[in-house]
């Protein structure tokens, strides 16, 4: 038992735990960043320049950190349809629409995190004790003569032999599971009253 809470002890759960919760920081302000690209791509007209969308809106938030950030000129969607006007004629209209309120925004927040950490420690010893005893005796006698005397010999040899052997093994497994559930968060209240605005801003016009 000692040495199992020894093996735990060495683990560095900080890292395990703190490792997964530090990336799905990460992805929150990567999803962060990918909505202002979006509607920076999307919702407003590009420089002329050469350069990409990714660029120029990191430019557009990172580069003066102390100035407001100008997003430019809003993209619109433009198109042509026929219907009555009020004197009961035919006519084509336009119809302006800005693109951002036609568009579905991304927003994805992680909303959960679960870690599954599980630890199986085994340690077992084997041992074996094998026993041997082995005696042996002899008696043997002598006689020659009625005035020799009678001569007997008598020999005992014993062996005792022991062996002993142990074994041990330890077996570690380790498995964590991570769970990440990410959600369309609602929209923020600023663009939603943008997007009203932008609702205001549609245009039909008559040829």
């Amino acid at each position: 038992m000692t040495r199992a809470v020894q093996e735990l002890s060495q683990i560095p759960f900080a890292h395990l735990i703190g490792a997964p919760m530090k990336a799905a920081i990460e992805a929150q302000a990567l999803a962060a960043q990918s909505t202002i690209e979006f509607i920076h791509k999307v919702g407003f007209k590009q420089d002329v320049g050469g350069s990409n969308a990714a660029n120029s809106t990191n430019d557009l938030i990172f580069s003066n950190p102390n100035n407001d950030a100008d997003a430019g000129t809003l993209r619109n969607v433009t198109f042509t349809y026929k219907k009555k006007d009020q004197n009961d004629v035919e006519q084509n209209f336009t119809l302006t629409v800005p693109l951002l309120s036609i568009t579905p925004i991304p927003y994805i927040r992680v909303d959960e995190m679960t870690i599954d950490f599980k630890a199986k420690l085994t340690d077992s010893i084997v041992r074996k004790t094998e026993t041997s005893f082995a005696l042996d005796s002899t008696v043997s006698g002598k006689y020659s003569a009625f005035w020799s005397p009678i001569k007997l010999e008598f020999r005992v040899s014993a062996a005792y032999k022991t062996n002993s052997s142990s074994q041990a093994s330890q077996t570690r497994e380790y498995s964590m599971d991570i769970h990440v559930r990410a959600v369309q968060d609602a929209m923020p209240a600023g663009l939603s009253k943008i997007l009203d605005i932008l609702e205001d801003a549609i245009q039909d016009k008559k040829q």
